[in-house]
């Protein structure tokens, strides 16, 4: 090789390396936080906060900018996980383990929501039905709130599924249901459902403890609750699959160190009156394959991976 050779080779390397240096530095530089709403505005201004927090607390690491990204479903979120346009992503536990085995990311850390750290749901009737059981209910409707609620919809379908019952979704309320069979229809808010209930449009309703003495109110008296399921994580986090492990583990750090100081705690505060993020509980991670099969079988799904973890 001639000299004029190596000089056009070494300058086309130190070009390379500089691209590459410039890429690695503008992704390092910024960390964008996923969420799902209809109202991008409003779910903005809730993380503004959350994501000024951890852009004082990350500026040592590299991180200069953390932005939010609004997704309008499951599917475009995964896709923003997939493409690296969202590094960390919050939401209910079914809907991160769809999102996890549509985009390889990781389930990480468990969220207090609301000062709750965990839930489960409930299946109620009225105070003077002659319902008593799940299996007192074939042949009858039931409403749920909407297809993607974890506490509304996809935790009780699952745990009446586990116990044997099969249910047939149908368009309205007024459908005829069969008498071995269990008739559901969407309501699309758990005040809705707790109004069908009260009112003989559906024979049973379900949602969380939280929302039911929500919306029950002064009339809880006038309802009884036939079937509980297990308890679920309030919230779980979720990291991008190829973050680095150095941020990954900064990241579980900040995050479960915030309520520790009063920066943090205020911060949380604002955050839907988050308490804390600690450690995703054992058993939830016992069931992940319970919950994992439902959800591949439920949304029909081709995973790429999924699981929960610590780093890549």
């Amino acid at each position: 090789m001639n000299r004029s050779s190596i000089e056009s080779f070494g300058k086309a390397f130190l070009t390379l390396l500089a691209m590459v240096l410039f890429i690695a530095k503008s992704e390092a530089q910024t960390l964008t936080i996923g969420s799902i709403s209809d109202e991008p505005s409003a779910e903005i201004r809730t993380f503004l906060p959350f994501a000024g927090y951890l852009e004082s607390e990350l500026s040592n690491d590299g991180i200069k900018k953390v932005k939010i990204r609004i997704a309008r479903s499951l599917s475009e979120m995964a896709e923003f996980m997939k493409e690296g346009k969202v590094d960390l992503y919050i939401d209910s536990p079914f809907s991160a383990l769809v999102v996890s085995k549509l985009s390889g990311s990781r389930i990480t850390l468990r969220r207090w929501k609301e000062g709750l750290d965990k839930y489960h749901s409930v299946v109620f009737v009225k105070k003077q039905s002659d319902i008593h059981t799940i299996e007192d209910l074939k042949g009858k409707m039931i409403a749920f709130e909407e297809p993607f609620s974890s506490s509304s919809y996809l935790l009780p379908l699952m745990s009446m599924q586990d116990m044997g019952h099969s249910l047939v979704e149908k368009r309205n309320a007024t459908m005829r249901v069969r008498h071995r069979e269990i008739g559901y229809v969407f309501s699309n808010a758990d005040l809705n459902t707790m109004v069908w209930v009260q009112h003989g449009k559906a024979a049973a309703g379900v949602m969380s403890t939280a929302a039911l003495i929500k919306h029950a109110k002064d009339k809880r008296n006038q309802l009884r609750v036939i079937h509980e399921t297990f308890d679920i994580p309030r919230h779980v986090v979720v990291f991008r699959g190829k973050i680095s492990q150095k941020l990954d583990q900064r990241l579980q750090h900040v995050l479960s160190k915030m309520h520790q100081s009063e920066a943090g705690r205020n911060v949380l505060a604002q955050f839907d009156r988050t308490t804390k993020f600690d450690s995703i509980p054992q058993d939830f991670i016992d069931r992940l394959p319970l919950l994992t099969k439902f959800i591949e079988y439920e949304f029909d799904l081709e995973p790429v991976s999924a699981g929960i973890g610590s780093g890549p």
